[in-house]
C-alpha cells in the first residue's frame, strides 16, 4: 500500500505531514511521490491567503482525479476555516481541521476497511491542548523540522491564523528534547525549531520559556549540530534569548527571520502589530551589535488597505535602511473573519503589483549587499544534495551555496571559500584541509 502527502504553506504543515506519514511507514506502508498513483493521499491545507485556499482545494481535486479509488485525507488551516466548503467535495474520505491529526491513520483504516467517512471539526477556541505529533525519521532530508508550539493570540487585523490554529499551546519540553536527540543520533546535522508563533513557547507553561528550552537542548542533546529558529516576532526576542544564542553560537545558526509586515507606523497600527518602527529598529540594532554577521530576513505585506503613496514610500525607505539579507514579499489579500476585511480604501491590484515589484527589486539589491560581506571568506556549508557534481547547501547564516565537486555528498559539512556572490545562489570552492 502506498501513501503520500502534500504540505502546503508553512514549515509547521511540513512537520505535521511528516509525522503522520511516519506512522504509516512504521506500520509497513510505502512512502511514495504525491504525483504517483497512491492508495492514500494526505493533504495539509493552507489559508494564509485566498490563493492558498484555492490552491489547497485544487490539490485535493487533483488527488481525487489521479486515483478516484484512493482514500483522500484533508486537514489543516484551510479546512479548519472552510470546513463546509471541503465537505462538499466528492471524494474526500477523511476531513479534519487543525484537530485530531494524530488519528488520521485510524480514520484512513476505517475508510479502507469499512468504507466509512470521518468528518470531524471543532471550533478554534476549543483547541486547548497541544496535539502531540512525533517525527521519528525524515524521508530524504538533511535538515529536520521539530515543532515546539502551536497557536497564536496576536490577532493581527489581516491574519486568519488565530482562527485556524487556536490559542497558544506549548509542547512538553521533554518531548521536544527527546525528538531532537533521536534525529541527531540518526545523523541529522541541522534542526529547525518551528511553531505558529515560536517565540511564545512556554507562556502557557509554569516557569518556562523559549530561551530556557534552547538552553536545555544545548545541555541535554549529545552531538548536537546546528539549531535554526524558523521565525520569531521582534517582541519575543528577549535579552535572555540573545544571550543563549551568543553563548552557544557554535550550535545556533546566525540567522533570524523576524517578520516586519508593515514598514511604517500608520500601517503597523492598522495591522494591529505589537510594535512601532522605533521599537523594531532598536531591536535589530541590538541583535546586530551582539551578533555582527547575523543574517536577518523578513516578511513584508505590500498594498495593505489604506496604504497611501506616502505610507509606502516611508516603508520603502525604512526597509532599505534595515538592509535585510532576504525578504519574502506578498501582496495583501483580504481575508474573511479578519478585522481588516472590512477596512475601507483597499489598494487596487495594479498598484499592489507595482509595490511588490519595487520591494522585490530592493530585496535583490540588499541581499547581494549582505552576501558581498562574505566574498573570499570561508564558511561551513551543510550539503543538501549533489547532482552530477553540482552540490548545493546552506551556511549557518542561510546563504545558499553551489559547489562544483563530485566528491562531497548530502549531509556533509564542508568548509567552503565563497568565490562568487549571487542571489539566490552564490558559488564556492571546498577549502583544502
Amino acid at each position: 500500500m502506498k501513501v503520500s502527502y502534500c504540505a502546503l504553506g508553512c514549515k509547521v504543515n511540513l512537520y505535521e505531514s511528516e509525522a503522520i506519514v511516519n506512522e504509516f511507514v512504521e506500520k509497513g506502508w510505502e512512502f511514495s511521490s504525491f504525483d504517483e498513483v497512491c492508495d492514500v493521499y494526505i493533504i495539509n491545507t493552507c489559508t494564509v491567503t485566498s490563493t492558498s485556499d484555492s490552491k489547497s482545494k485544487k490539490i485535493v481535486r487533483q488527488a481525487i482525479k489521479r486515483n478516484p479509488n484512493a482514500v483522500v485525507a484533508v486537514m489543516g488551516c484551510s479546512s479548519q476555516l472552510l470546513f463546509d466548503d471541503y465537505s462538499k467535495i466528492d471524494g474526500i474520505s477523511v476531513l479534519v481541521g487543525t484537530n485530531d491529526r494524530h488519528l488520521i491513520y485510524e480514520y484512513v483504516i476505517k475508510a479502507l476497511e469499512k468504507k466509512e467517512k470521518t468528518f470531524n471539526h471543532i471550533d478554534y477556541q476549543e483547541l486547548k491542548n497541544y496535539e502531540e505529533l512525533k517525527v521519528h525519521h525524515y524521508n530524504q532530508r538533511t535538515r529536520g523540522f521539530v515543532k515546539v508550539q502551536d497557536g497564536c493570540e496576536n490577532f493581527c487585523s489581516y491574519c486568519t491564523i488565530p482562527y485556524s490554529r487556536g490559542p497558544i499551546r506549548s509542547r512538553n519540553p521533554i518531548d521536544v528534547i527527546e525528538e531532537i536527540d533521536n534525529l541527531t543520533k540518526q545523523g541529522m546535522k541541522e534542526i529547525i525549531l518551528s511553531g505558529i508563533n515560536t517565540g511564545t513557547y512556554g507562556k502557557d507553561l509554569v516557569d518556562y520559556s523559549f530561551p530556557k528550552l534552547l538552553a536545555e537542548i544545548v545541555k541535554k542533546v549529545e552531538n548536537l549540530g546546528r539549531i535554526r529558529i524558523s521565525s520569531i516576532e521582534a517582541t519575543e526576542i528577549s535579552d535572555e534569548l540573545l544571550t543563549v544564542i551568543k553563548e552557544n553560537c557554535e550550535h545556533f545558526c546566525m540567522h533570524l527571520h523576524i517578520p516586519l509586515q508593515g514598514g511604517c507606523d500608520n500601517t503597523l497600527k492598522r495591522m494591529d502589530r505589537k510594535y512601532d518602527i522605533k521599537y523594531y529598529r532598536e531591536k535589530i540594532e541590538k541583535i546586530r551589535k551582539l551578533l555582527p554577521d547575523i543574517n536577518i530576513t523578513t516578511d513584508i505585506l505590500a498594498g495593505f488597505s489604506g496604504e497611501t503613496v506616502e505610507d509606502f514610500n516611508d516603508a520603502y525607505e525604512f526597509i532599505k535602511s534595515i538592509e535585510y539579507g532576504e525578504m519574502h514579499v506578498f501582496p495583501y489579500s483580504p481575508r474573511p473573519l479578519t478585522k481588516a476585511y472590512n477596512f475601507p480604501n483597499r489598494v487596487d491590484e495594479v498598484t499592489k503589483k507595482f509595490r511588490v515589484n519595487q520591494l522585490l527589486t530592493l530585496n535583490k539589491t540588499n541581499a547581494l549587499k549582505y552576501r558581498e560581506r562574505f566574498l573570499g571568506k570561508t564558511l561551513e556549508v551543510l550539503v543538501e544534495k549533489n547532482v552530477n557534481g553540482r552540490a548545493f547547501g546552506h551556511t549557518s547564516n542561510y546563504l545558499e551555496v553551489e559547489i562544483f565537486d563530485e566528491n562531497i555528498k548530502a549531509n556533509d559539512i564542508v568548509k567552503v571559500k565563497i568565490e562568487k556572490i549571487g542571489y539566490p545562489v552564490s558559488r564556492g570552492v571546498v577549502e583544502d584541509v
